[in-house]
C-alpha cells in the first residue's frame, strides 16, 4: 500500500513549532525516527527561545501569512520537557497567536497549570490502557493519570496512533475516553514515514483494515479536511490520515529551520539537501 500525499492543500491556517530534543518516551512509530541522524544532533530542550535561530522571522512570515494558530509539539521530544514553555506560551499570547500544545501526557498532572493556558485545544496522545501493551508502543510501562489529567484540561482532544499493538484494543480505548464529556474529539491517527515505509506498512494496513469495520458498522457524521468522522461511543471520532488531508500549515524547528511545507520530513530534508541521512 502506497501513502499518497495530498498536494492541493488548502490555505495555511496553523504553524507548528516543533521541539527537538530528547524524550521521555520511545515510540516506534515516531515521525522523527525517519530522520533520527539528522535530528538527534541538535537539542533545545533547555535554550531559551529568544536564542532559537530564525524564530523572530518564522512568527513574521506566520503574521505576514494571517497565521493565528500555533502549536507546539515535539517533532522528537516532547512539549511538556522544554524547560521555558510556560513563558514561551506568555510570549506568543503578547504576540497576538493562540497556542496550543500535543503532548504524550507524561507530565501533565505537574504542568497542568500551564497547559491550561492554552487558547488552541491540548491534544493527548493515548495509544493504549493497559501497560504490557505500552512498553511495546512507547517503550515504558507506566502510564500516564488519564482519570485526572483530561477532566482537569480545559479543551483536551486525544489522538490514538492506530498500530499492530493497539488495533485490538482500538474499542476499548474509546469506550475509556467516552467517560469524559469534556473531550473536544478524538483522532485516529494513520501512521506517517517518509522513509520507514516496508517496517510501518503492517501498521498502515492494520488502519485501513480498521476503518473499512467502523465504515461498515457505524454513521458517518462528517468530514473534516477529507478526514471522515464517526460517532462512536457518544465521542466525534475522526479518521486523520495525515498526509491525504487538506489542512495546511508551515513549519518552525528549533534547530532554525523553516519550512513552508505541511510535510513535516520532506520539508525539512528539502532545506537540508546537503546533509546525507
Amino acid at each position: 500500500m502506497l501513502i499518497n500525499k495530498q498536494r492541493n492543500r488548502e490555505d495555511y491556517s496553523f504553524a507548528n513549532i516543533n521541539l527537538l530534543g530528547k524524550c521521555n518516551v520511545d515510540c516506534y512509530f515516531c515521525l522523527g525516527k525517519d530522520i533520527e541522524s539528522l535530528l538527534s544532533k541538535h537539542d533545545q530542550i533547555s535554550t531559551h527561545f529568544s536564542q532559537w535561530e530564525n524564530f523572530e522571522d518564522f512568527l513574521n512570515r506566520c503574521q505576514t501569512y494571517g497565521i493565528k494558530k500555533l502549536y507546539i509539539t515535539g517533532q522528537n521530544t516532547d512539549s511538556l520537557l522544554y524547560k521555558y514553555l510556560d513563558e514561551l506560551m506568555d510570549y506568543l499570547h503578547n504576540r497576538g497567536f493562540t497556542v496550543g500544545l500535543r503532548t504524550n501526557g507524561y507530565l501533565a498532572s505537574k504542568q497542568i497549570q500551564t497547559i491550561n493556558k492554552c487558547t488552541n485545544s491540548v491534544g493527548y496522545s493515548v495509544h493504549t490502557i493497559n501497560q504490557d501493551t505500552n512498553k511495546k508502543i512507547m517503550g515504558r510501562r507506566d502510564l500516564p493519570d488519564w482519570e485526572s489529567i483530561i477532566p482537569a484540561t480545559k479543551q483536551p482532544r486525544v489522538a490514538i496512533v492506530v498500530n499492530r499493538h493497539n488495533v485490538n484494543e482500538f474499542f476499548d480505548i474509546l469506550r475509556f475516553l467516552s467517560k469524559f464529556p469534556n473531550i473536544k474529539y478524538i483522532q485516529a491517527r494513520r501512521i506517517s514515514t517518509d522513509t520507514r515505509l516496508s517496517q510501518l506498512q503492517i501498521d498502515i494496513s492494520l488502519y485501513e483494515e480498521l476503518f473499512q469495520h467502523v465504515k461498515a458498522n457505524f454513521v458517518q457524521k462528517g468530514e473534516f479536511d477529507l478526514a471522515q468522522i464517526f460517532e462512536i461511543y457518544g465521542q466525534d471520532v475522526c479518521f486523520w490520515r495525515t498526509v491525504e488531508t487538506s489542512v495546511n500549515s508551515i513549519n518552525y524547528f528549533t534547530d532554525g529551520t523553516i519550512s513552508d511545507k505541511y510535510f513535516v520530513v520532506e520539508g525539512y530534508l528539502d532545506k537540508h539537501k546537503d546533509l546525507v541521512f
